[in-house]
């Protein structure tokens, strides 16, 4: 009986692991249910349905890319080298997560 009830026990803490997540100051979570877009969650404690949902934690900070540096030929035909850095911070987690497959290769 005290198996039993270890076993069950052991389930319930299993389940309860599963089902809580945080999400970090500098993140946004997209939830999924079953695969499909639910919700957007902010910052914090949030408690999801184990094994159904799925959470997919996107990260609000700025960003820093350095763009390879590349040679290239001006109107008056003078071949120039340029190197850029480009800073950015993304501001809608969904479509970050949904409507671009790289967005640092779209960034640059």
């Amino acid at each position: 009986m005290v198996i039993v009830l270890a076993a069950i026990a052991a389930i319930v803490l299993l389940f309860l692991a599963a089902a809580i997540k945080i999400v970090r100051p500098y993140q946004r979570g997209i939830v999924e249910r079953v695969g499909k877009y639910k919700d957007t969650v902010d910052p914090g404690l949030h408690i999801l349905i184990p094994f159904v949902d799925n959470i997919r934690y996107i990260d609000m900070r700025e960003q820093v890319v350095d763009v390879p540096p590349q040679e290239v030929i001006t109107k008056d035909n003078v071949v120039v080298a340029v190197d850029a850095v480009v800073f950015y911070e993304p501001t809608d987690p969904q479509r970050l997560a949904y409507n671009v497959a790289n967005f640092v290769l779209a960034v640059t």
